[in-house]
Order: C-alpha cells, then structure tokens, then sequence
C-alpha cells in the first residue's frame, strides 16, 4: 500500500516538473521578440490586447517677440477692371514656318514620288512639288481614275497652301485612290504637328466629306459638283477668321509689331524728342 502511494507522489512530481519546465519554455517563446508572438496568438484566437490611446492636445503656447507692422499694398486699377469685350484674342494657327520643301520630303517617305522642290510654271517665286497618279480604267480607257497631289510654298519657305484632287472613274479604283487620300492627309498632320486633323482619317479612307476647322486653319474634303466621284482635300486658312482669332493675327503683324534691335539685325525703332513743357 505503501509503494502504490509513493509511485503516485512520484508521478505527480514528474508531471509538476514536466509543466514547470514546458510552461517556462513556452513562456519564453510568447515573450520573446517583444512579445509579438504572444500578440499573434492572442490575435489567432480572437483576442486583440492591443488599445488606441489617444494623446491629448498639447497646450498653446504664447510667443514673445517683436510685431512686424503692417505693409500697405497697393493693387494696380487695371486689376479690378472687368473684362472688356471685343478685346479677347484667341491661339491661332498659320503657315509661316511650315517649311513646304521639308512637306515634299515627308510625302516622298509615304511613298508619294514628288517632283523636286522648285519654281512653279507660272510663278517662279512660288516653289512647289507635285504628284500624279493614274490608274486604268477597266470600262474604258479614255477615262482612267487620277490623284493628284500639289504642295506650294515661297522661297522664305513657308508652307502656302497643300490640296489633292480625286477622280474615281472605276469602283475599282476607289480603294487605293482613298488610301492615298489618306496618306496624304496623314503627312499633312505630321508635318504640321496638328494632329486633330487624323480624326479625319477613316472618313477619308471611305470617301466621305467632311470640314474639320480649329485655331484658324480648316482641312476640308468635299465633293465637287462638276462630276461624280471627284472630290478635294485641301488645308488652308480658315476664311473668314472669327474676332479673337483676326486681333491675334492683326497684333503679330510684322508691319504693325515691334521691330528687332540692331543688335539682332532689325531696324533701331524710332524715338521722338518731345518739347518739354515749361
């Protein structure tokens, strides 16, 4: 009887020491790390110890020192002037700087075989390049479908005006004189930097008129009236020009605006000895 009681008291004992030794490991496991592990068991289990503490608003403090006094500032009238009207301007476009030869060059790229860049027929002062394309006409050959294509500058050159002409004669020359509508177009828009006028791409592509105007310039393709299935691209300055896009051109007028100093090769602007009064 005995020796079953002391196997019990040495079981316990076991048991005692065997929870103390676990107990103490698996404390130093949730403690370690600064207790983060304890925080994600916690966490895992569905208790959260973590609290918001929310800091108090600190005091205002009082500043010592010297005022600045107060600067008066005076705003100039014009600025509490309302608008005039039939004053505003508005961007506008042209085509000086728009170098008519770097245009031909452009459309040779395109696949457009241009004339070289010289002196028109009629006018020697006005430079131009050109294309010209037939195609055969199936029902008749007396009658063959052209594009043509004429770019004009002057010998400052800058870009005077660019225009294609389409004759579709067959059906079945629509598609590549429609392309190379398109094309053209195309080069037009790149070599201007006025990439809206692509948005009219897909109607040239079908053949379908359209008028497209912004800042003063207008790309338009239309049928002409002469015949059927003729019909003229042509980007031009927009006519007649709206106010604000007139004042904007009337005040960059070369004649009219402020000539350049000596020093960058212009005229020294004239300056008028007043009498003074007294």
């Amino acid at each position: 009887m005995e020796q079953k009681i002391r196997k019990r008291h040495g079981a316990l004992v076991f048991w005692l020491v065997f929870l103390a030794i676990a107990g103490g490991i698996a404390a130093t496991l949730l403690l370690a790390n600064n207790r983060r592990n304890l925080n994600l068991v916690l966490r895992e289990i569905g208790i959260e110890d973590r609290k918001m503490v929310i800091p108090k608003p600190g005091a205002m403090e009082s500043f010592k020192g010297r005022r600045i006094d107060g600067i008066a500032v005076v705003i100039p009238g014009h600025m509490l002037v309302p608008p005039l009207e039939g004053r505003d301007s508005a961007f506008l476009r042209t085509l000086e700087n728009r170098d008519g030869e770097a245009l031909c060059l452009l459309l040779r790229k395109e696949g457009f075989d241009m004339t070289p860049w010289e002196g028109g027929v009629f006018s020697k002062s006005v430079l131009e390049c050109s294309y010209e394309l037939s195609v055969a006409n199936t029902s008749g050959a007396s009658d063959p479908s052209t594009f043509f294509l004429m770019v004009k500058g002057n010998a400052a050159g800058d870009l005077l005006s660019a225009r294609a002409k389409v004759v579709v004669a067959d059906v079945g020359a629509q598609a590549e004189l429609a392309k190379r509508t398109a094309d053209a177009l195309k080069a037009f828009a790149l070599h201007t930097h006025w990439l809206d006028y692509a948005d009219g791409l897909s109607k040239v592509a079908s053949l379908e008129p359209f008028v497209i105007t912004s800042h003063g310039m207008t790309v338009r393709f239309q049928r002409e009236f002469s015949g059927p299935g003729q019909f003229n691209l042509i980007l031009s300055a927009a006519a007649p020009l709206a106010p604000a896009l007139r004042r904007t051109r009337d005040y960059f007028e070369r004649r009219r605006y402020w000539p350049l100093l000596p020093e960058h090769g212009g005229p020294r602007p004239a300056v008028v000895d007043e009498p003074v009064e007294g």
